[in-house]
């Protein structure tokens, strides 16, 4: 993966920077001493300094989930959002040919915002999103005196790069459908207001509430065109396109639903929660 974004990046410059092809070189090596003093003509240097998560780009939800109609779900993680950091100089014999270089690369970088498809691998296709470029960012190499000293190389000024790629490595996990989900409350005495002596005489309360999933299913009828009405509620709920509803805040006992289309009611439900699978036929 990173040889194919250090290869499209070179691509992208020799294709867009105003120079002829041979007239300069495009290396991904730390830029230490042995490293310069062995070039003979004009050289961009791309090093990569490090590698992060895009903690900006992440969303709420780390889980995609997809049902598969089986009564099945599959739950997929979220593809994680990777920031490449770069730092590019330029190197020659003479101070104006760097200067030169680096501005060409410069401007040249400043009209990409994205990589163009074009120049991408067959690794690197299929994002779900473009191949993100931003220039001039301030990501911090620490001093960069303390860089080039480490490296026991002249300071160079340098362009700072970062390439934000999509990166997927996880598998969906299948698993069966949850049609019942029960939430338990629970109260406890306050330890500020309890003595030790009355916490075990202190009642405790506690109430459950359970969710539950269920589905309408009609050779006749569009779910859309069709009304549910929860009797102990009188509250209607909502039904999506495909038939499922949700029933929520439910307590242990004994329910019934109201199935009507058009005003009239087609069918009574009774259910007992909790249960295992609602599916009624209309």
């Amino acid at each position: 993966m990173i040889y194919e974004i250090n290869e499209t990046l070179k691509e992208l410059l020799l294709r867009e920077m105003p120079v002829r092809k041979g007239d300069i070189e495009i290396q991904f090596d730390l830029p230490k001493r042995e490293w310069s003093s062995r070039l003979n003509k004009p050289t961009l240097n791309i090093f990569m300094y490090d590698v992060l998560e895009n903690i900006e780009l992440r969303g709420s939800e780390q889980w995609t989930q997809t049902d598969n109609g089986d009564g099945t779900v599959s739950l997929h993680r979220n593809p994680v959002r990777v920031n490449f950091y770069y730092l590019i100089t330029s190197w020659a014999k003479e101070i104006q040919d760097e200067q030169q270089l680096l501005s060409t690369a410069l401007t040249t970088l400043l009209r990409q915002a994205i990589i163009p498809e074009d120049l991408l691998p067959e690794t690197l296709q299929n994002q779900p999103v473009p191949i993100r470029l931003e220039v001039l960012q301030n990501k911090s190499l620490a001093k960069m005196s303390d860089f080039w000293s480490t490296i026991e190389n002249d300071p160079h000024p340098g362009i700072r790069l970062t390439v934000t790629l999509t990166i997927d490595p996880y598998k969906p996990i299948s698993s069966p459908r949850v049609a019942t989900s029960e939430v338990r409350f629970r109260q406890v005495p306050s330890p500020e207001t309890t003595r030790p002596e009355d916490k075990e005489k202190k009642s405790v309360s506690s109430k459950s509430y359970i969710s539950m999933r269920g589905k309408l299913i009609s050779q006749k009828y569009s779910p859309s065109t069709l009304k549910l009405i929860l009797i102990e509620t009188g509250k209607e709920i909502p039904v999506q396109e495909g038939g499922e509803f949700t029933l929520q805040r439910l307590t242990h006992g004994t329910y019934h639903l109201d199935i009507i289309f058009n005003g009239r009611v087609l069918r009574h439900e009774k259910f007992v929660v909790p249960i295992s699978k609602l599916e009624i036929n209309v």
